[in-house]
């Protein structure tokens, strides 16, 4: 139970700020934010996702929300194996979000169902590690950090 509350906080603040960067940033390209949604579900559905409406949307949300409980989890479960990991939050954090941009663009994404699309580059690259660092790692670095019992 002592690990329920940090995986909680972690995953509900970076899965909403993850979701709203992406919609914003791809928002402002003119991508509406139903598509973001079903690009999520494209894991699972591949190309079928964006005809699939609000069943589509509505599965990618899921998904997204379940791929963030994961990285959350699985930073808090390893805080209690290393200590740095809550005794230095911010490098650990940002760290661990570089980590995961890795882990979601060179494996999950190509090993799932999703339109392959390009590994970002440029600015889309920038912003990606902006999104993973600073809005996913952190913030679950920085919930374990605080609310773990030690």
């Amino acid at each position: 139970m002592r690990m329920v509350l940090p995986i909680a906080v972690g995953w509900l603040i970076a899965g909403t700020l993850d979701i709203i960067y992406a919609i914003t940033a791809h928002g402002l390209r003119g991508v509406p934010a139903i598509k973001i949604w079903q690009s999520v579900a494209s894991g699972v559905q591949g190309a079928e996702a964006y005809s699939g409406g609000m069943a589509s949307a509505i599965l990618g949300g899921g998904l997204h929300y379940f791929i963030i409980l994961i990285m959350a989890s699985v930073y808090v479960g390893a805080s209690q194996i290393f200590p740095i990991l809550t005794s230095r939050p911010v490098a650990s954090g940002l760290a661990y979000g570089v980590v995961l941009m890795g882990v979601m663009n060179y494996i999950v994404v190509p090993l799932s169902a999703a339109v392959p699309g390009k590994v970002p580059e440029g600015w889309y690259f920038v912003g990606a590690i902006f999104a993973h660092t600073c809005l996913v790692g952190l913030p679950i670095a920085l919930a374990a950090a605080k609310l773990t019992d030690r």
